[in-house]
């Protein structure tokens, strides 16, 4: 699985966040070593082999594509779609 989940996919951040092996504190990550502290509830998702450091952080998505960051609270991950819109009409199609 590479790092491009298609932003605009809804309902993909909380199923994977649910099928990923978590750490003791609901914390999930993809394709990254991460290190939180005092940070619960997140998903993150980076270039191979990128170590992340994540402090006070509860309840987001974290997630690199190509050229692009997104965070996100995960309870909010439905605007995401509108994200993507605002993306796209700002600065055309090159970071979806």
């Amino acid at each position: 699985i590479g790092s491009d989940f298609g932003w605009s996919d809804l309902g993909t951040w909380g199923s994977l966040h649910e099928i990923t092996p978590k750490d003791e504190n609901n914390n999930a990550s993809l394709h990254c070593k991460t290190l939180y502290i005092e940070s619960n509830d997140n998903v993150v998702t980076m270039s191979d082999d990128k170590l992340v450091v994540i402090q006070g952080l509860d309840g987001y998505i974290v997630a690199e594509s190509d050229k692009a960051l997104l965070i996100c609270k995960k309870e909010e991950e439905q605007r995401i779609k509108h994200f993507v819109t605002d993306v796209k009409f700002r600065y055309g199609d090159e970071y979806i």
